[in-house]
């Protein structure tokens, strides 16, 4: 079993005995809806409805043997965005699991959207749709700092069919409606990228 499979199903079983509801997303969930690429993080996006409750989580998981490498607020609502967490067992410098709380602030449209894939041989999870990774892409993305997420969009964008298309236009105006844009046009964004991908007028497919 490789380390990152070991770290997925650990924290899987951990959040279920927790009766937390979560969805893999970032560049793990990217290579399961597309085509397989390295990666060594975690990305989970996790619905909890106060920073409180995030707080308890990361407390017990600290007290269940993960080590608690970084916090981040989102800067704009003053939430908790992000918890980093290094996995019972592992180096700092190996896989590393990062806890969305509230860093786009529609993680519970994320989790409750979310469907059941087989990740691994004989293991299944939540797995974000493409549409919301396709959102949260466009959130994340800097060109100079993370190159890879450009890849990642026109990868995503290549197997959206228009339902996905639309959730992702759905979920940029919702970002942005509850205040965790950073500052920035992510609509104008998102129709800038199809329109790069697809060209003027560009389709997308109606079936899966």
């Amino acid at each position: 079993m490789s380390r990152l499979e070991a770290v997925l199903r650990r924290i899987a079983r951990d959040l279920a005995d927790r009766g937390c509801p979560w969805a893999l997303v970032g560049g793990l969930a990217v290579s399961i809806r597309t085509e397989p690429r390295f990666t060594r993080d975690v990305d989970l996006a996790v619905a909890v409805a106060t920073d409180r409750e995030a707080e308890r989580l990361a407390r017990d998981l600290q007290g269940a043997g993960y080590g608690v490498q970084a916090v981040v607020e989102q800067e704009g609502t003053e939430r908790l965005a992000t918890v980093r967490l290094v996995p019972p067992g592992e180096d700092p410098a190996g896989v590393v699991l990062d806890m969305l709380f509230a860093s786009s602030g529609i993680e519970p449209e994320v989790v409750a959207a979310a469907d059941c894939l087989e990740v691994l041989p004989g293991f299944r999870a939540p797995v974000a749709t493409i549409g919301h990774l396709i959102a949260l892409k466009i959130l994340a993305r800097d060109d100079r700092t993370r190159p890879q997420d450009r890849g990642d969009l026109v990868a995503l964008v290549g197997v959206a069919v228009s339902a996905e298309v639309d959730r992702a236009r759905d979920a940029v105006g919702l970002i942005r409606e509850r205040g965790f844009h950073r500052g920035r046009d992510l609509a104008g964004d998102l129709e800038r990228l199809l329109h790069t991908i697809t060209g003027p007028g560009g389709s997308f497919c109606d079936h899966p």
